[in-house]
């Protein structure tokens, strides 16, 4: 409540009489300043007159700059230099007149030396007025609670900005303790008045220990992942929580506010460089050209559309069942850029009719496939529906595709589609034999290809978004087996491999990163807890459960019939078309699809076994 009448306590007129009192203090000041303080009864009396004049042209420089109209307690250096522009019109427009009119009852005393002084002072005063306010308004009447002990690293402006930040967070009273910085140079330093240590040694440890430092904010945006793991388990023993500034970008206004500052999270930690793609050599690729997403509002299709909108698409249409998903992700990527040709469309791929529709109203030239059903327990479950949407889903929108005339069609599939023990991992690699079986048609004009995936970090459902719900309810963290291992990357990763394929892949091509070494999930999970701030073990504990079903061990990403080949980006990875394709393969699918709209859940396996003898 406090707080809430001291905001509400200085409107703007308030200012305005505040400043003008300091003005005309400071114009009776300079005038005493000038004359040695010898001054007479008589000499005072008559200057009375200029400062009424002094008043009028104050008003005016006051209106001109608006000086009264910032907020004191957040005063920076924008409205410094807008007094010091008032002071110097204030001096500016005294001067003319008492060099016209030296004599006037209303300008006589007032010498260039007195407009002098009176410059200095005026600035001096008021902004020292604005600092104190500053000051007793933090101090005093924000009250705010005890809040971090802060240490940034990376002793350099981005650091100054984020001590700023830090410092002016009125719900806490934040206190920033000094910086880190490999740059030896700077060690030992001060910056704004505060120590900057080195970043790595035996010294490190021990300095955050002795300084009960509760936070790393990590400044450099551009950090090796090397040197974020070093950071990781330098903190993770001492139960430090490590914050990252997001790229200027990202700034609201072009401003770096508090709720900005993320904690450091795994996708910031993979035990390998992001791979990255250039963008130009996309943009023809996608220029003037229709474009459609299936499953536009998951992880996936919702992170292709916003890669898609770099480019100058002739149209892009996002088709989804969920009406939530496309309402928001239509509204996010119209507010970011209203140039861009969006249309939406609330649809199902097992619903041949309605695709049909929408193909014959936009005629896309490219179309990405990512709806699918991805849970492999709840497919297990629920065969038939994972067969509908995954198998029919996709032949509904291939056929299509081809009976249309799209220039490329690419399927997102799974690296669980590489010898398959589940439902999901099975209906994925049929879907893929499909696309092939396609692609091999001769008066086939569209291009058919395949990229596979590993586990999408931060996609709906993974096991980074389990572990962190687990974690958020204090534990346990589950796992089902200590030596499981997966691929991982990252749902900007999984997208530009997406676009890539849309340019170099050819009809028949499988796609697919080189993601580097597997992760054991037990690891992820300690990293996880260190990152949140606890011990494993003994803050959080791990639990194991059981393989659940259809789960492996280890995943692939070939099988052993496929034939490798070099790409012309060197972290993207091609399989050749396998030749153990079953020749009963269209047959069993009708039989496949009969027993799945008749959601015969027992007859299936038998039909999926028959189709993959994998």
């Amino acid at each position: 409540m406090p707080n809430l009448l001291f905001k509400n306590l200085a409107p703007r007129w308030i200012i305005f009489c505040c400043d003008l009192a300091l003005i005309v203090s400071s114009f009776v000041c300079s005038f005493f300043l000038a004359r040695y303080f010898l001054l007479d009864k008589p000499l005072i009396s008559d200057f009375f007159p200029q400062i009424l004049t002094h008043i009028g042209i104050s008003i005016a420089c006051i209106l001109v700059f608006a000086i009264y109209s910032g907020i004191i307690r957040y005063s920076e250096t924008k409205d410094i230099v807008r007094i010091i522009k008032f002071g110097f019109l204030q001096f500016g427009l005294w001067l003319p007149i008492i060099l016209l009119f030296p004599s006037h009852l209303l300008t006589k005393n007032v010498s260039v030396g007195l407009l002098l002084i009176n410059l200095f002072v005026v600035i001096f005063t008021l902004v020292v007025f604005r600092l104190l306010v500053k000051e007793v308004y933090f101090r005093a009447l924000a009250r705010p609670k005890m809040g971090e002990r802060a240490i940034i690293y990376g002793a350099s402006a981005m650091g100054l900005i984020v001590k700023k930040v830090l410092e002016q967070d009125t719900e806490k009273k934040n206190i920033v303790l000094g910086f880190i910085d490999d740059d030896y140079s700077k060690v030992r330093k001060n910056l704004e008045g505060l120590p900057i240590f080195k970043a790595s040694g035996q010294g490190i440890s021990k300095m955050l220990k002795e300084k009960d430092v509760t936070h790393l904010y990590i400044s450099i945006n551009k950090l090796s992942v090397e040197k974020k793991l070093a950071i990781t388990d330098l903190c993770a023993a001492l139960q430090i929580k490590i914050n990252i500034v997001p790229d200027t970008s990202q700034w609201s206004g072009g401003q770096l506010q508090k709720e900005q500052l993320h904690e450091l999270n795994i996708e910031e930690l993979l035990e390998r460089e992001e791979i990255t793609l250039p963008s130009d050599v996309l943009r023809d690729t996608y220029h003037n050209a229709t474009v459609l997403v299936t499953g536009a509002a998951g992880s996936i299709g919702s992170e292709i559309c916003r890669q898609l909108t770099k480019f100058s698409f002739k149209k892009l249409i996002l088709l989804d069942q969920s009406e939530s998903g496309l309402f928001d992700l239509e509204y996010e990527l119209r507010r970011k850029d209203k140039r861009h040709d969006l249309q939406t469309e609330i649809a199902s791929a097992r619903d041949y009719q309605r695709l049909k529709k929408i193909f014959s109203i936009y005629q896309p030239d490219i179309v990405f496939h990512a709806a699918a059903y991805k849970h492999v327990p709840l497919m297990e479950v629920f065969p038939s529906e994972a067969i509908l949407t995954n198998i029919i889903g996709t032949k509904n929108i291939a056929d299509l595709a081809s009976h249309y005339g799209v220039k490329k069609f690419v399927l997102i599939s799974t690296d669980k589609a590489v010898n398959p023990t589940n439902v999901m991992g099975a209906t994925k690699r049929i879907s893929e034999l499909y696309i092939q079986s396609v692609s091999d048609q001769k008066q086939n004009e569209t291009d058919f290809i395949i990229t596979r995936f590993g586990n999408v970090l931060g996609s709906a459902g993974s096991v980074v978004a389990t572990f962190k719900k687990q974690i958020s309810e204090g534990g346990p963290v589950t796992i089902t087996h200590p030596e499981i291992t997966r691929y991982f990357m990252t749902i900007p990763e999984a997208s530009k491999l997406v676009l890539e394929a849309g340019k170099i892949g050819k009809s028949g091509d499988i796609l697919l990163f080189d993601m580097g070494k597997p992760v054991k999930i037990l690891d992820l999970a300690t990293r996880m807890i260190q990152l949140a701030g606890y011990k494993p073990y003994d803050d959080i504990s791990i639990v194991q459960t059981q393989l659940r079903p259809g789960e492996k061990m280890f995943e692939e990403l070939f099988k052993d019939t496929e034939e490798f080949v070099a790409t012309d980006h060197p972290r993207i990875l091609k399989a050749k078309k396998a030749t153990d394709v079953n020749p009963e393969f269209m047959s069993s699918l009708l039989d496949l699809e009969e027993a799945a709209l008749s959601h015969n859940n027992e007859l299936i396996p038998f039909i999926l076994r028959k189709m993959l003898p994998e």
